[in-house]
Parts: C-alpha cells; structure tokens; sequence
C-alpha cells in the first residue's frame, strides 16, 4: 500500500488514524498501561489501515479539502471531535467504578488503596473489584464488537475531515454525565442506605448510653453489613452493569450523530 509514499492518501489516512486512536483509548482494556506504548500504536495503526483499506467497498468515500488552511482547520476539528466523543466513552464506562469509590468512603476502604494494574491510578479496593467486574461484562456481551462496528460505521456517518460540532452536543454531554452518576448511585444505593441506619443507629446508642463505647464496634459492624450486602446485592449490581453498558452503542451512535 503506497499510503506512506503518497501525500493525498496519507492526508486520508492521517484523520483516520486520530478519530480510530482516540476511540481505542476511550476504553481501558485497550488503553492499558500494562501494555507498552508501542504496542498501543501498533493496535491503533492497525485498526486505522484495516479500516482505510476497506473505506472503498464499503461506500465509503470522502474528499480532501482544497488548501492548507481546511486541511488543518479539518484535522483540529477532527481531534477535537475525537476528544469529545472519547471523554464521552470515558464517563459511560467508568460509572461503577464511580459507585464503588463511594461505597469504600462508606465502608472505611476508601483508607485502602491499590494500584489499578490497568491505568496505574490508585483506587480503592471495591472500585477495583467493580472495575474487573465491568470489564468482564464488557466482553462477555460482546460490546467490543459493536465498538469496532461503530467505529467502523463513524466514518460513513462524520467523513473525517467534516466533523462539526452540533449545538444540542453540551446537553448531550450533561445528559450523559447525569445518567452515569444516576447508575452509580443506584448501585451504591443499599449499601449507602444501610451504612446510613447504622451510622443513625450507633449515635443514638451513643447518646442513651454514653458509658458504651459504641464506636469501638460501631466500625466492624457497619464493615460487615456492608461487605454482606455486597454479596448479597452482587447479582443486582452485575444486571444494572449489564443493563448500564447495553447502551453503550446507542450512545456511541447518538454522540457520533451530533457532530455531523
């Protein structure tokens, strides 16, 4: 393939290879840092000239601007379109991790924190645990497929160099954010009710009896309420995950639909 050698196929593959970068490092499995920054590259190149190869049997087709000056207004418009859809992506899939941050301040892990082998950021432990969880559901419905697919179908939808933000984009982008912290509040519901009733219970236990020490128990007790309802809420958690991420196409689609 003379991509490299040609200046004007080169120009086509360039947007190419931003939009198909950004959108892979949207989503933790592939943003790894485990996995070496080349090798990263090397999965974006691919993605992007799998994608360039087939642009034409699949009717794909788009032109290249007249001058300079709209080839590099397109890249920037490209990269900033880029950006906001991977900030997007971002936000969807990282909800539970954001209810799992908040049942560790309840429960006292908020203390007790790990490295994330993944992104290398120091997490607490549930929201770890929440973390796995969602990238095992992740690829067990297959959303990666339908990631390459919408990826894939970005192209016919916004032609690269022709990305234009629309004005519904900012409610758009606070209606999600809204939604992601909607699902982890509901997550991290009967767990925050429950610490709730225990902390309400313990000061008025405190209060009646001031000569027990009640928060030298207090403690332990809300830490195995709490790690008992995660047990035995785990199922529930799992299906709103599922559930959550079951809208991860539609809205890669709605995002990729306001910036035609």
């Amino acid at each position: 393939m003379d991509v490299f050698w040609n200046p004007e196929k080169f120009l086509q593959f360039l947007p190419i290879f931003i939009r198909t970068s950004f959108f892979i490092f949207a989503v933790p499995m592939f943003s790894s840092q485990v996995v070496i920054p080349i090798i990263r590259l090397g999965l974006s190149f691919s993605v992007a000239l799998a994608i360039y190869s087939g642009l034409s049997s699949a009717g794909i087709s788009f032109s290249l601007p007249v001058d300079l000056a709209s080839i590099f207004v397109g890249i920037l418009s490209e990269l900033f379109i880029s950006f906001l859809i991977f900030l997007i992506i971002r936000i969807f899939l990282t909800a539970p991790q954001l209810s799992g941050e908040a049942m560790s301040y309840q429960l006292g892990y908020g203390f007790m924190t790990i490295t994330n082998p993944f992104e290398e950021n120091p997490l607490s432990v549930i929201s770890e645990f929440f973390f796995f969880i969602s990238m095992v559901i992740f690829f067990v419905l297959d959303l990666h497929i339908g990631f390459f697919w919408g990826l894939k179908e970005s192209f016919k939808m916004v032609p690269p160099f022709y990305a234009v933000l629309n004005e519904r984009f900012p409610e758009f982008f606070n209606e999600k954010i809204s939604e992601s912290f909607a699902v982890s509040v509901q997550i991290a519901l009967p767990i925050l009710l429950a610490t709730f009733i225990v902390e309400i219970s313990t000061g008025i236990v405190s209060r009646t009896i001031p000569q027990f020490n009640i928060f030298v128990v207090g403690f332990p007790i809300k830490i195995l309420i709490g790690l008992f309802l995660l047990a035995f809420t785990f199922d529930r958690i799992a299906f709103l995950i599922g559930e959550f991420f079951k809208k991860f196409i539609e809205v890669l689609s709605d995002s990729l639909k306001l910036s035609m």
